[in-house]
């Protein structure tokens, strides 16, 4: 009996030991609108922290390895805090002692679980080629056929590889027929634009500069008819398509050392054209002193990185960066030509007179009331600074010195076509034969602005680096920009802060903001599916590494989100659509992607194991 009642109770045991084993150590609940995380995933050594929208209530949080779905870790959530650009009430889960790589999700009781995301060292390296990528199939004038994202477009504007001039002056005459072929189209459109052009190229050759490791042949797996044409050259592949846009931007440029603003038809074609069928006529728009000067600035960079693989070309973009800057002298007085009817199929580019772009002016004349800026100085200083630390040439210096020292020392902003300080101050603290005491107080404007920055971030629910009047045209490329300061400030004074802070801002366009969404496509679990993007449109084909604007509380002209700012109290940060007829929030542009692309490749890992297949857009959850 005895020995029958040990079998009996062996037997249990071991079904016990069975079902136990085979019961999940977690039972996941279900995603939650409510917890923020970065989709794509954070580093092991950085800190992590989700952001979870609850008042009062939970206390504890979870991570759950979701390979085996046991818990992590255990947390208890910060106090509940107001965000005030999105009115949530938010606490903190902070995980920053789970360093082992994985994929996980974070828990809390009664409210569900987060996305999964991965923590690893290479987290954002497939994001960073992405973003490379997209510039590629952006390309104009030429067959895309991409095995990668099945993105398969005939030659856009193959018979239009020419435009004719819009205007006349003592240069140009209306009706010249110029080439214009090459280059990417800018956004949503298919229009090709000087000042974003330039700074494009220009946030993605400093990546290049600062870390040319990061940087190799073959990374951007380069559909088989365009690596065939760039087979033969030795260049990296970053560079090989950073000439693809200077060849455009080099046959905009006139004689005289001016540079046309943009190409474009007369009309906006609809969402659904494909490029081959925009059939209009193109034209030449525009002359001004700021895109000369961006232009020429972003050549003269160009010019230095490019001596070390085709010193021929580096010699023709050097001779025409002092070509703008010589047209630039002999005009000292802003230009900005603008001819009835020019804005009726493109975008305006109106440095001084569009969506708040006077702002900084304006915040420099109350801040520094004895500063007189033009709407150009930024500009100017930028191509000096270029030409002083790629020529050495202290003429470049004195002319900075005697008549922009007061500007070039003034705190700057991000890296955009509407304010170019911060490009120029970054040339001249970089160059060895600068004068060092002005160096010094350059630094300081830097470091100001980062510290600046930096408090800001703490503030924010959501550690995003906006202010309220900062959700407004292209908000998501704000952000990282700020971002991109805050690692150009590391590189002065590794501060961690500087770097935390920079982290900050990727984690905010990748998913932990208030409308749980990453604003980078392809990037994450919930991503724009809508972009307004006429390629993506017609097409039908998701381009990842594309950053869409993001939410912008500013009025426009988009119908969707006038409707919304107009009859409600949507808190800014909230103002996001994605829906493809709102290209105030959701449509996508180069300028926009270059800053992503810049602080993804310093965050990235060199990794020579990616293939094409780890590339391609896993449609699983």
């Amino acid at each position: 009996m005895k020995k029958f009642l040990a079998i009996i109770i062996r037997v249990c045991m071991l079904s016990i030991l069975i079902f136990n084993m085979a019961l999940p150590a977690f039972a996941a609940p279900e995603s939650s609108t409510k917890i923020h995380i970065d989709q794509v995933g954070y580093l092991p050594q950085y800190p992590k922290v989700a952001i979870v929208v609850a008042g009062k209530g939970p206390k504890e949080f979870k991570v759950v390895n979701t390979a085996t779905n046991e818990i992590a870790y255990k947390g208890n959530l910060s106090a509940p805090r107001t965000d005030n650009s999105s009115k949530d009430t938010v606490r903190q889960a902070d995980f920053s002692a789970v360093t082992t790589p994985g994929t996980y999700m974070v828990t809390v009781d009664g409210i569900g679980s987060s996305y999964h995301f991965t923590i690893a060292d290479n987290v954002y390296n497939i994001p960073f080629i992405h973003t490379l990528r997209s510039f590629t199939l952006a390309r104009s004038n030429i067959l895309i056929n991409d095995p990668i994202t099945g993105l398969t477009n005939a030659a856009g504007h193959e018979k239009y590889k020419t435009a004719k001039v819009f205007f006349t002056d003592e240069v140009s005459t209306a009706g010249q027929i110029l080439d214009v072929s090459g280059g990417w189209y800018d956004a949503g459109d298919f229009g090709k634009y000087i000042p974003t052009g330039g700074v494009t190229v220009a946030n993605i050759l400093l990546a290049y500069e600062a870390q040319p490791e990061k940087f190799n042949k073959g990374q951007m797996f380069f559909p088989e008819n365009l690596s065939t044409v760039d087979a033969a050259s030795n260049m990296p592949d970053i560079l090989i398509e950073m000439k693809v846009e200077l060849d455009w931007m080099l046959k905009m440029q006139r004689p005289d050392g001016g540079v046309y603003l943009k190409t474009s038809g007369k009309y906006w074609p609809e969402l659904k054209t494909k490029p081959i069928d925009d059939v209009q006529n193109r034209y030449i728009y525009g002359l001004s002193t700021y895109g000369t000067a961006i232009f020429g600035a972003t050549t003269a960079m160009a010019a230095r990185i490019y001596e070390q693989y085709d010193p021929q070309y580096a010699g023709i973009l050097l001779t025409s960066a002092q070509k703008a800057f010589a047209f630039l002298e002999s005009r000292p007085e802003p230009i900005f030509r603008v001819d009835a009817n020019q804005n009726t199929g493109s975008g305006p580019y109106d440095k001084t007179n569009e969506h708040g772009q006077r702002s900084w002016l304006q915040s420099v004349e109350r801040e520094y009331p004895n500063v007189k800026m033009t709407a150009d100085a930024d500009d100017r200083i930028w191509i000096a600074a270029e030409l002083f630390k790629t020529t050495g040439n202290s003429a470049y210096e004195l002319l900075l010195q005697q008549r922009y020292s007061n500007i070039l020392t003034l705190k700057p902003d991000t890296f955009s076509w509407m304010n170019t300080l911060a490009f120029g101050q970054w040339a001249y603290l970089t160059n060895k034969h600068a004068d060092e005491t002005l160096k010094s107080k350059v630094k300081d404007a830097f470091l100001s602005y980062a510290d600046a920055t930096v408090k800001q971030i703490a503030a924010d629910g959501y550690a995003c680096s906006l202010r309220n009047d900062e959700y407004t045209w292209a908000s998501s490329r704000i952000a990282i920009a700020k971002g991109n300061m805050l690692v150009l400030a590391y590189q002065i004074e590794p501060k961690k802060q500087y770097l935390y802070g920079a982290m900050d801002q990727v984690h905010y366009i990748l998913g932990r903001n208030t409308n749980g969404i990453s604003y980078l496509t392809g990037a994450g679990t919930k991503t724009p599916q809508n972009v307004h993007n006429r390629i993506h449109e017609s097409t039908g084909i998701a381009i990842p590494g594309q950053l869409v604007g993001g939410p912008n509380n500013w009025p426009g002209g988009d119908p969707i989100q006038e409707k919304v700012i107009s009859t409600s109290k949507m808190p800014p940060a909230k103002v996001y659509f994605d829906v493809s007829g709102s290209y105030s929030t959701n449509e996508y542009a180069i300028d926009y992607t270059a800053p992503v692309t810049y602080i993804l490749s310093y965050f990235s890992r060199i990794d020579d194991s990616l293939t094409s297949e780890d590339l391609k857009l896993k449609t699983e959850n």
